[in-house]
């Protein structure tokens, strides 16, 4: 089976792994930070604006299962309108789709341009070639999920 991989971003990082990781084709979401500039940045220098980085999942798929475009439309659907002006935000918060590829550039110009041309809120993600990005520390990967075991 050959896996493409996705970066996305929507807030704290917890939410929108568990998010991916309960969509069908989805084989595995990591939380991680990227989109700025910092090397081997932590969670506390993340935390603290000067890194740049955003809170981001790495989300692995199989491209028979669900395509890119789709996994994109959903993210859009959920986490693409924030309420502050999120493309001057510099945020770790912020809404970010991380392209790897032309073809992925181009799917996401395709998904957003049809996606306003139908009427819909104003997306405010920003969208970014991704450069390098670093898995969060071991004790944020499936924190959600941690969280709700006995609660």
């Amino acid at each position: 089976m050959k896996t493409e991989f996705g970066t996305f971003g929507g807030g704290c990082f917890w939410g929108v792994e568990k998010f991916f990781q309960e969509i069908p084709g989805v084989i595995d979401a990591v939380s991680c930070y990227a989109g700025g500039d910092t090397k081997n940045p932590t969670y506390q220098t993340v935390c603290g604006g000067e890194t740049g980085h955003a809170e981001v999942v790495n989300v692995e798929f199989d491209p028979l299962k669900i395509t890119y475009a789709e996994l994109l439309l959903l993210f859009i659907k959920s986490y693409g309108v924030t309420l502050t002006n999120n493309l001057e935000s510099q945020s770790q918060y912020r809404s970010i789709v991380l392209y790897r590829t032309e073809i992925q550039k181009d799917i996401i110009g395709e998904v957003f341009t049809e996606r306003v041309n139908s009427g819909k809120k104003r997306i405010t993600t920003q969208v970014e070639p991704i450069e390098k990005f670093y898995e969060a520390e071991a004790y944020h990967q499936d924190y959600y999920g941690a969280c709700r075991v006995g609660a």
